[in-house]
């Protein structure tokens, strides 16, 4: 009975040491894909030039001035700072405005004295006008062109109307004398250019 006894228990040691120890497993990380990385804007280079289109965009001059004319080297149509003017435009390397505007009235010796008031000079005689006063036609059209210096003042007008009756086109630079100066054969040559939609002969 002492021997059944003690085998019984020796079967019992066995089986114990025979049981399964515990086993742990590793649960693998989350296999959901990352977000997708936020969209960054291009190079520095690729930025500018879309700024720089945005920009030339929005300088764009507004169609429909009426005229058309050659435009000479250096220069640039800009926005006008006036609704008055049609038009206006920058020389490049001056302080010369150049703009255009259209009246119901073409009074030459009246415009002449209020240009030379507006540079300093005082106003002229009518037969001082008249020499002083260039006339020729564009595209069959009358012009009456003049240049005014103040050379104490250092200011200066080239202005020129061409009679559309009963519209008058007024194309005024305003700019310091040697600026004027300079650009006066290219001033010239741009109202000899000008061709008006529905108006040329």
């Amino acid at each position: 009975m002492k021997n059944c006894t003690l085998i019984l228990l020796a079967v019992i040691f066995i089986a114990s040491c025979k049981r399964e120890e515990p086993v742990s497993y590793q649960v693998p990380k989350s296999s959901t894909p990352p977000p997708p990385p936020t969209q960054t804007m291009g190079s520095d280079a690729e930025n500018e030039a879309v700024q720089g289109a945005h920009a030339a965009m929005s300088a764009q001059e507004p169609a429909g001035t009426g005229f058309r004319a050659d435009m000479p080297a250096g220069w640039k149509q800009v926005t006008s700072s006036s609704a008055m003017r049609k038009a206006s435009y920058a020389i490049d390397g001056t302080s010369i405005d150049v703009y255009a505007i259209t009246l119901n009235m073409g009074d030459v010796p009246s415009n002449v004295n209020r240009w030379r008031g507006q540079v300093g000079l005082p106003p002229a005689s009518a037969e001082e006008i008249a020499a002083a006063v260039q006339t020729f036609k564009v595209n069959g059209h009358k012009v009456s062109y003049t240049e005014i210096y103040n050379q104490e003042g250092g200011r200066g007008i080239i202005a020129a109307i061409i009679d559309l009756a009963p519209k008058y086109w007024y194309f005024t630079a305003k700019g310091t004398v040697p600026e004027l100066e300079a650009s006066a054969a290219d001033i010239q040559t741009f109202i000899k250019s000008i061709g008006f939609e529905g108006h040329n002969h």
